[in-house]
């Protein structure tokens, strides 16, 4: 029996039909992220009564007992960094909903991002980052989701790009130059193919097989695009560049 969708989906061309999975998957990812957030608040809040409950135990611990004073220490230094990924996530979620216009310090939504990817075994124990960052960046004015969804699809490109790749680094750098704050993103994947080059911006266009959907560059410029920005790259087997600049 055929579906209530199968017609519509039928006379959809190739392009079409990859950008409707795209917002079917768009719409998941929103709809898990709603339950998410009600789960990463109880967690914190079980998290916190945990942390008081052992610190509590800890100090009830009679005089020579070393190692277990030394395993509550582990304990509780586990909690702790657990509750710091929780409260990273928060806030996160508190910037995305942020609706209004934001001063933004491209810096820092660097830095949230990479905190949020060392949960990522790949990014964790085989990616080396070399961070250059200004350390007198001029404030942006924009939305903060626009600007982190940006760069997040840019540091995951270069990710991806990286997977096979023998050395894997990398490289974030922002910059003052002239009137423009500009943001480098390098990394030593396998590189752009050239016949590529021309279509590197559309949307649904990829060079990463079925998986992937294709729309991390098209968004990133689209989402940047209200704010001034242009997009510069260069790419060769083993180092791709990147580089967003922005009027100040």
């Amino acid at each position: 029996m055929a579906t209530p969708n199968s017609h519509e989906e039928a006379i959809l061309d190739p392009q079409a039909q990859k950008l409707l999975a795209a917002f079917i998957d768009s719409h998941r990812a929103a709809t898990l992220g709603s339950l998410l957030k009600g789960i990463i608040h109880n967690l914190n809040g079980s998290l916190q009564i945990l942390s008081m409950q052992m610190e509590l135990l800890q100090r009830m611990l009679p005089p020579g007992e070393d190692k277990v004073q030394e395993q509550m220490e582990k304990c509780l230094g586990q909690i702790g960094r657990f509750k710091g990924m929780l409260e990273l996530l928060i806030q996160k979620g508190i910037h995305d909903e942020q609706e209004s216009p934001q001063s933004i310090q491209l810096n820092d939504i660097l830095e949230e991002e990479l905190s949020l990817l060392y949960h990522d075994l790949f990014f964790k124990h085989q990616v080396k980052v070399d961070k250059d960052l200004a350390s007198s960046l001029p404030l942006l004015r924009g939305s903060y989701m626009d600007f982190s969804q940006a760069l997040w699809n840019l540091i995951q490109n270069s990710l991806e790009a990286m997977e096979n790749s023998r050395r894997k680094e990398l490289i974030l750098r922002t910059r003052v130059q002239g009137r423009q704050v500009q943001v480098t993103i390098q990394d030593t994947g396998c590189g752009i193919p050239e016949e590529a080059k021309p279509r590197l911006f559309e949307p649904s266009f990829t060079t990463k097989g079925r998986k992937h959907a294709g729309l991390g560059l098209f968004v990133a410029r689209r989402l940047l695009a209200p704010y001034g920005a242009s997009f510069h790259y260069s790419s060769k087997e083993g180092e791709t560049v990147f580089e967003v600049s922005f009027p100040v």
